[in-house]
């Protein structure tokens, strides 16, 4: 089974039902009125302009308009579409300010209604990188006498919560006490948020084959209201990550082209910024660093301090295997300071361990076979281009093998590398 772009005639099919979708603030909400689709619905625009991509800025004021205008701002489906918007976007702020000022305008405590507040809130800390968190405000919402439709969402988001912190054995035992199999086999409406909670958790175990399988069936049911968690959004990635611990290289490759096709057109740098990680676990090592270097730029950028974590430990083990060790050492560091922050308590243990690993390793100035060859070609008097024709690499690529040879032979650029006194052996 193939991978499938969102981008194309079943989006697009999704979007004209939009209105038929249920969203979880009415998943058994007796007392919340369904509103018939209006005319200039500002939510449907927010959700059609960010599916198109490339103006993020318009798709998240038609949001903010949703949020803050009649008949919009006065209905629960909209409220969620837009509130979606934000959060695909990143744009954590201002979803946070409407949770908070709609909360005060809700009222009949205990209803969907209001527990919808605590749920996105709950998400807003997850992007932001407060694990603990969001951990513990969905604790709240999985339990006993919680509205079926904020349960299901709940859980799903509790669960890949769980998986991020490192703690996997909770997400198992939560993912039991709330029969995620069963949900999975019966629900329709939150089917991709709970194939990718599954999904998550399968991966966490090394189950590849159930984790592949459930991505790809993941991603064959677009539905942009759950594409605020980030396995549903990022199902090509984790299917691509599911397909390498498969022993499926080739389609591993296929997922990660695909999900960075999909990212440039959305265009946001937190997702630009894992597609190029995604291409770079499955990428040759002189591609990987220089891949892993961008991926680190614009999550950072993006202020994806979740997906930053990931990112520079890999940035960090792959700078390590090339003997790049105070880069490496670096990386490492700002990563397991970045862990702590966020309470991803496992990969703060895993990092310790790189570091560990580190500073047992003798310090190397010798070039890596590839560095050599780089820089017998540049002291041939080859261009940065012509290498990277001859060598089969970008230009990118060329430029950091180059920068690291600077660095270890301790010269200033490329006029100094062409000096006699200096050699390479």
């Amino acid at each position: 089974m193939g991978a499938r772009s969102v981008i194309g005639t079943e989006t697009n099919r999704h979007f004209v039902q939009a209105h038929a979708v249920e969203v979880p603030a009415q998943a058994e909400s007796p007392e919340t009125p369904r509103v018939a689709a209006h005319h200039d619905c500002h939510a449907a625009k927010a959700m059609a302009v960010g599916m198109r991509g490339f103006d993020r800025p318009l798709a998240t004021r038609l949001a903010d308009r949703a949020l803050t205008t009649a008949p919009c701002g006065d209905d629960l489906r909209c409220v969620w579409r837009a509130m979606s918007v934000l959060l695909i976007a990143r744009a954590l702020p201002a979803a946070d300010a409407h949770c908070a000022r709609l909360a005060r305008t809700t009222h009949s405590a205990g209803s969907p209604t209001t527990l919808m507040w605590p749920l996105l809130r709950a998400q807003i800390a997850r992007l932001a990188g407060d694990l603990d968190g969001a951990r513990t405000a969905l604790e709240n919402l999985v339990g006993p006498g919680i509205p079926r439709g904020i349960r299901h969402v709940a859980l799903a988001w509790q669960l890949e919560t769980l998986v991020r912190a490192g703690e996997l054995e909770k997400a198992k035992e939560s993912a039991r006490e709330n029969d995620l199999d069963g949900l999975i086999g019966r629900s329709t409406v939150h089917h991709p948020l709970l194939l990718a909670a599954r999904g998550t958790i399968r991966l966490a175990e090394g189950r590849g084959q159930g984790a592949l399988s459930d991505f790809l069936a993941c991603g064959n049911v677009p539905a942009f209201e759950h594409m605020a968690l980030p396995t549903v959004l990022h199902w090509r990635a984790m299917a691509a990550f599911a397909a390498i611990g498969c022993g499926r290289p080739d389609l591993a490759s296929s997922l990660a082209d695909d999900e960075h096709r999909t990212a440039k057109h959305y265009g946001t740098p937190a997702g630009l910024g894992y597609a190029l990680y995604v291409k770079a676990m499955v990428a040759d090592r002189g591609e990987s660093l220089a891949l892993l270097s961008d991926a680190v730029y614009l999550l950072e950028v993006a202020g994806a301090r979740v997906e930053l974590v990931a990112v520079r430990l890999a940035f960090g083990r792959e700078l390590m295997a090339v003997g790049e060790l105070s880069r490496a050492a670096d990386q490492l560091s700002l990563a397991a300071e970045l862990s702590r922050q966020i309470g991803d308590r496992r990969t703060t243990e895993k990092i310790g361990l790189e570091l560990s690993r580190l500073g047992e390793t003798p310090t190397r100035g010798t070039l890596s076979p590839q560095e050599r060859r780089i820089a017998g070609m540049a002291r041939a008097g080859l261009s940065n281009k012509e290498i990277a024709a001859r060598a089969g690499l970008t230009v990118r690529t060329v430029e950091f093998h180059l920068s690291g040879v600077y660095r270890k032979l301790r010269v200033s650029g490329r006029k100094e590398l062409l000096s006699p006194g200096i050699t390479i052996d």
